[in-house]
């Protein structure tokens, strides 16, 4: 070899040093944005230690999710100034990406925390339970029982929270006043709603209130649902409890864990007032 080349690293040499492939340095220097410093006659490439640097720079550029394009350009005219405007750039694409991951992670812990929630519960009995107060945004629902308004209701309140910029962990619930399920009506909703951490400006928020509810958990979807309504009543007729206006019905297992409508299991919760 060349005295000359032996100061220089091989191919293989500086792709295990920057952990990248022999491929991806020869893509590279076929595009035009990396080159290796020096070419024999035979075409074999040899890198400087001082270009370990600079292919970090790319590689950097590259993770902030740049085409190769855009670095090759960019290399063409760096500057601070030009630097600082593609950083900005960037920087709020990651941003808007951390706001979709957390959302996201918060969707996925909440989906866990409910499916374990069903392991230690009796779906057959009827509860009294405490429960937390909870905001809800909610949106009016169409005034038919057929099962296509039903949907275009539950269409609706998805619009409401997408175009409010809403992130929810929680799945849609629906309200439907006791009157209604006491004259065997139980799928004339009132509202659908969605829980949220905080206030959403421009938006109808309920305030669920804090306190005792009649629970109970129906497990074969919302065809069967009034056997589980009939319960409660029963329930509460016996026991002389005192419920308020609107029943609370929350999906605990749906499509993601369950195969078919017919076997959702849906959580019914109503105030128990004092």
């Amino acid at each position: 070899m060349d005295k000359k080349l032996e100061t220089y690293l091989t191919t293989s040499e500086f792709a295990n040093i920057v952990g990248v492939s022999k491929h991806t340095l020869f893509h590279y220097d076929k595009i035009g944005v990396f080159s290796p410093e020096l070419k024999d006659a035979n075409e074999f490439r040899y890198y400087s230690v001082f270009q370990v640097e600079p292919f970090f720079v790319i590689s950097s550029l590259k993770e902030l999710g740049m085409p190769l394009k855009e670095i090759k350009a960019y290399l063409d005219i760096r500057s601070p100034k030009e630097l600082i405007s593609i950083l900005n750039t960037h920087e709020k694409e990651i941003d808007k990406e951390i706001t979709r991951l957390v959302a996201l992670k918060q969707l996925v812990s909440q989906k866990i925390k409910l499916t374990k929630s069903l392991f230690n519960v009796d779906t057959e009995k009827v509860y009294i339970s405490k429960e937390k107060k909870e905001l809800l945004l909610f949106t009016e629902a169409l005034p038919d029982t057929e099962s296509r308004y039903i949907y275009l209701s539950f269409a609706n309140h998805i619009k409401c929270y997408t175009d409010n910029n809403v992130h929810s962990p929680y799945s849609v619930g629906q309200m439907i006043s006791r009157q209604n399920i006491c004259n065997g009506n139980y799928d004339s909703y009132k509202y659908f709603y969605t829980k949220v951490s905080s206030s959403v400006s421009n938006t109808n928020i309920y305030s669920k209130n804090s306190g005792e509810y009649l629970t109970a958990y129906h497990t074969n979807g919302y065809y069967s649902i009034e056997e589980t309504y009939l319960k409660m009543l029963k329930f509460s007729y016996e026991n002389k409890l005192y419920l308020d206006k609107y029943f609370f019905e929350d999906v605990i297992l749906d499509e993601l864990s369950v195969n078919g409508y017919e076997n959702f299991v849906v959580k019914i919760s109503i105030l128990i007032k004092k």
